[in-house]
């Protein structure tokens, strides 16, 4: 009998049970729409661009062979660190030597001349060329003298006019022969002419600077290293003959590495020259870099997205790491953190209450004497998680967390118990 009245009496206790958990429910649909809430806090707010780079190395230069010849004691190979005036090769310029051999023999030839010209004739020269005019005169003269003759021959009709041609003839010759002479004779009793010794001295400048240029050649026929510095490519072989320009190696400074990332177009208005970064990386391994954005590139680049659907523009952007960059080489990738702008004791709030009207303003719904209100605010700064609110919130409001659309001004809501904080 006592254990018929036990099962009754635990039925009764269920239905009570049911009933009051059906009251409950009802109740709390009467009361509202159920939301999270919480309160914006004060505190540092650090807005943030993450994104991927790769290692550079900006401080290199290319060494190229100065002359043609063979490329001789030429042992360094890459990784290898070199001193300034290192010698790191030589070209062999066996011809160079006879070549300036010959030009200095061309030389003396060239400075005799112009001192023979610079002196002008001797008098022996010129008594030369005296004679010569005597003699070219005594010729004419006698030449004259047998045409006047055969003209009177020819007029009494004793002779012919082919004999009297042939006389009139040696008169021409006589008497050219006569007017060179005495040109020749002017000219050495001028002494020395100015174009001929323009002439011989142009000669001797010519020889000079081809002279120069082969020296030059032969003290370039030694490579030397430019900087300090780590040989980072070798483009050649020792033994290998190398025309003048030819790429022999590439020198870099390694202790001076940069990053360089592609950053978003619609980032990089909140970029500017002396942001602070973070660098990580896998091949960083637990270490972490500081780096400061050095420089900005001044025109964006446009590329085909990996998918071939549509275009990405982005703007290139240095930074240079500090501390130890013994883990970095030239080629790695690695992972940039770069602080954009930060703002101590900023009120704030998640960026998913911070909603949006047709007309562009912001505001968030707020939860007032258990209806929604909806509170215009200006925001500012913001990153993945949280908004600054310039204006419109004093803090000590609560604010409802991810709203459904389809709250609406005034509608009844009820916070939902345990609902999620702000998690500053």
């Amino acid at each position: 009998m006592k254990k018929r009245w036990w099962i009754i009496g635990s039925v009764v206790v269920l239905l009570g049970v049911g009933y009051v958990g059906l009251n409950m429910m009802g109740s709390g649909q009467a009361m509202g729409m159920p939301v999270n809430i919480g309160t914006a806090t004060k505190s540092t707010l650090e807005s943030k661009i993450l994104t991927s780079g790769v290692v550079i190395v900006e401080d290199k230069q290319k060494q190229y062979a100065n002359v043609t010849g063979t490329l001789r004691e030429f042992v360094v190979k890459e990784g290898d660190k070199v001193k300034k005036g290192q010698v790191i090769a030589k070209i062999d310029t066996s011809d160079v030597d006879s070549k300036i051999l010959d030009i200095d023999a061309q030389m003396e030839l060239a400075r005799a001349n112009l001192a023979k010209a610079q002196v002008g004739s001797e008098p022996e020269e010129v008594a030369q060329e005296n004679e010569r005019v005597l003699q070219a005169q005594r010729e004419y003269d006698t030449a004259k003298k047998e045409y006047d003759r055969m003209h009177q021959l020819f007029t009494s009709g004793a002779s012919t006019q082919q004999e009297l041609d042939k006389a009139k003839s040696q008169v021409d010759s006589t008497l050219s022969t006569l007017n060179v002479a005495k040109q020749q004779l002017s000219l050495k009793k001028k002494g020395p002419r100015k174009e001929e010794i323009a002439s011989q001295q142009a000669q001797i400048n010519k020889l000079q600077v081809e002279r120069g240029q082969l020296e030059k050649d032969r003290v370039q026929s030694v490579l030397v290293a430019p900087a300090d510095g780590t040989i980072i490519a070798v483009a050649a072989d020792n033994g290998q003959y190398v025309n003048k320009g030819t790429e022999i190696l590439t020198l870099a400074n390694l202790d001076n590495l940069l990053i360089q990332a592609d950053i978003n177009e619609s980032d990089v208005n909140k970029m500017k020259a002396g942001q602070t970064a973070v660098i990580e990386g896998t091949t960083l391994g637990k270490q972490q870099l500081n780096a400061k954005v050095t420089r900005i590139a001044p025109t964006a680049t446009t590329t085909q997205s990996s998918s071939g659907q549509g275009e990405k523009t982005r703007v290139k952007v240095t930074l240079t790491p500090e501390g130890d960059l013994s883990a970095l080489k030239p080629g790695f990738h690695v992972d940039i953190n770069i602080s954009v702008q930060k703002i101590d004791q900023a009120l704030q709030v998640p960026i998913e209450a911070v909603q949006q009207d047709a007309d562009g303003s912001t505001f968030v719904w707020i939860a007032a004497d258990g209806v929604a209100k909806k509170q215009k605010i200006e925001t500012g700064t913001e990153n993945e998680l949280f908004s600054h609110v310039k204006s419109g919130l004093n803090g000590d409001e609560q604010i409802i967390l991810s709203p459904v659309d389809s709250l609406t001004d005034g509608v009844p809501i009820m916070p939902m118990p345990g609902g999620a904080g702000m998690g500053m």
